[in-house]
């Protein structure tokens, strides 16, 4: 009689531990990892704002007469540098030399401020978007928890990433997005 209690005994623990390891299997989250840096340099939207980016900065460059700047200065420290420094034109050459440099840092500070601005302005759309494609991908996918993987994690293996269909979620739409523009740019110069 003692037995069988026994044995009862362990036939309602092991289906407990059963159908507790049942039950946290089938309330654990799904959780999933994005690199959203890399989504956005990968994606369309992110390449054609790089791009953009990089027209802007030489335009920049032009403006503030950077590199007409940079070369003065260089040019003034070389002769600096070959100069003795116990000639009497050695303190003129060194303040023209400091006045150079100077204005060529502000030109660089000017340009880089109006760089970060523009690359702002480029990013702000793609972020927006990229919300909603966010939103949308992890609930077709089910996920639970949303991890960005460069700011929070500190370690996941790659069974988590979904970098790459997030990625491909945000370029979904972009032929169509080209087409409508491309069409849209001619009908636009018509009408001027």
């Amino acid at each position: 009689m003692r037995q069988g209690f026994l044995a009862a005994a362990l036939v309602v623990a092991g289906i407990s531990v059963f159908s507790s390891a049942q039950a946290a299997t089938a309330t654990a989250p799904k959780i999933a990892v994005v690199d959203i840096q890399t989504v956005i340099t990968n994606s369309h939207r992110g390449q054609e704002a790089k791009q953009a980016l990089q027209a802007d900065a030489a335009k920049i460059q032009a403006q503030t007469g950077m590199e007409d700047k940079r070369n003065k200065a260089v040019a003034l420290k070389d002769q600096l540098d070959k100069a003795d420094t116990k000639a009497a034109t050695y303190s003129k050459l060194l303040k023209q030399y400091q006045d150079a440099y100077g204005n060529f840092q502000q030109a660089a500070a000017e340009g880089q401020q109006l760089l970060q601005k523009r690359q702002q302005e480029l990013l702000q759309p793609i972020e927006q978007e990229l919300q909603t494609v966010i939103g949308q991908y992890v609930k077709d996918n089910g996920i639970d928890i949303l991890l960005n993987k460069n700011s929070s994690v500190i370690s996941a293996t790659d069974a988590f990433d979904v970098t790459a269909g997030v990625t491909e979620a945000l370029n979904k739409d972009w032929d169509a997005l080209q087409k409508s523009q491309a069409t849209a740019a001619p009908a636009a110069a018509t009408k001027h």
